[in-house]
């Protein structure tokens, strides 16, 4: 019996963003499949394609659906919801690809004449969608501190990475199988690590009323990013073990060191503390014009672990001269800014949480951003370091 997969279709109305043309051939592969299940697909998609029938079995798998299917049709609607066609097309045609003319094709058409000529392509855009949508790093300073170049591995350095991850996933029971995928941008990298999660086992309900079991692997994806301009890597993971794990991993494939990357803390909100709204004033990065605290997380410990958030259009405008006493009460635990671009009306929202978790959208100005964090000392540098190179960016559009 195939493994029980968890990308049920779910949605019946999916279907007909896709060109009965498409869905043919798609289908095809599976036919008899469908056939067992009492429905006769037509030879010519202009006979009338069954919709709503083809969607009635997709929305109820029976222990013989084809796993492929069911995940073929998850990276076909994952992507397509999240891409435009113009994106896609741009994609197949880099690849070599031939997508079809004729009337304009839907975002999902595009997606499916992808993947009936070349999966691989679609699996890893999809990768890429994954890694760049990510917004909450923990940030780890490299030895060297130096610009270099932006990581582009080669297929050597990726497989022993992979092995190396996959030793340490089987023994966590996440199984093996993991997979890189490395998208240079600039003198970034973002990488995406596609591996499992620990088995699951559930109720699953049978359409003659009786109940089973589903045991399955689910997938997660993780967010690795290194910046070459700084020798900093970005790391966004659920657990501290998968961070030393990629950290571990990454210093001793590309580095020759295990222990290349800094596990002590990157950010400080001490300026605060030290020069209250002083700490906002910027003298060194012209393109930004004003910058205004917005919020704080104070910890104030005791049993029940109390926190309190304290939030403002501009705290410091609200506390006025009594900011020492305000801001010295309590731990402060997290810090996020409103900063204003000269020309520009947007603000953008900054989070620092030490000791090494940011929040961020990176855009074209996360580097100034960057720049105002370490001159303003909310960015501690890097000790083996010459250069004042430390990054240490957080950025969220609103």
């Amino acid at each position: 019996m195939p493994a029980f997969n968890p990308r049920i279709f779910t949605n019946p109305d999916r279907l007909k963003h896709i060109s009965p043309k498409y869905l043919l051939a798609f289908f095809n592969k599976w036919r008899s499949y469908i056939s067992a299940r009492g429905l006769e697909l037509p030879d010519d998609a202009a006979d009338g394609f069954p919709f709503d029938d083809l969607s009635q079995i997709l929305m109820r798998p029976d222990d013989s659906v084809p796993p492929e299917m069911v995940d073929a049709l998850y990276y076909v609607h994952e992507t397509a919801s999240k891409e435009s066609a113009e994106e896609l097309i741009e994609t197949a045609q880099n690849a070599g690809l031939t997508i079809e003319p004729g009337e304009e094709p839907s975002d999902a058409d595009v997606a499916l004449q992808i993947w009936l000529q070349r999966p691989d392509i679609l699996r890893r855009q999809h990768a890429e969608v994954v890694a760049f949508k990510r917004s909450r790093f923990m940030y780890f300073g490299g030895k060297s501190g130096k610009p270099r170049p932006a990581i582009d591995p080669t297929p050597e350095q990726v497989s022993a990475m992979q092995g190396k991850m996959d030793e340490w996933f089987d023994k966590k029971r996440r199984g093996k199988g993991s997979r890189i995928f490395a998208f240079p941008r600039g003198t970034k990298t973002w990488f995406l690590i596609r591996h499992g999660e620990p088995m699951r086992r559930e109720g699953r309900h049978q359409d003659d009323g009786g109940s089973g079991i589903a045991y399955y692997r689910p997938q997660k994806h993780d967010v690795v990013i290194f910046d070459g301009e700084t020798d900093e890597m970005a790391v966004n993971a659920g657990t501290k073990g998968e961070r030393e794990l990629y950290l571990g991993t990454f210093g001793e494939i590309i580095f020759g060191d295990d222990e290349y990357f800094d596990r002590s803390d990157r950010f400080t909100l001490l300026p605060l503390l030290d020069k209250g709204p002083n700490a906002l004033v910027n003298e060194t990065v012209p393109e930004i014009s004003k910058v205004r605290l917005i919020e704080i997380e104070r910890f104030w410990g005791g049993k029940a672990k109390e926190k309190e958030i304290r939030k403002a259009t501009d705290l410091f405008v609200a506390w006025e001269d009594c900011w020492k006493e305000r801001l010295n009460m309590g731990s402060i635990d997290r810090a996020v800014f409103k900063v204003k671009f000269a020309g520009d009306g947007k603000e953008r929202t900054v989070a620092i949480l030490p000791p090494s978790l940011a929040r961020y959208d990176r855009d074209d100005d996360s580097d100034r951003i960057d720049r105002w964090l370490k001159d303003q000392g909310f960015c501690k540098l890097n000790p083996e370091s010459d250069d004042d190179d430390d990054d240490g960016a957080v950025l969220e559009d609103d």
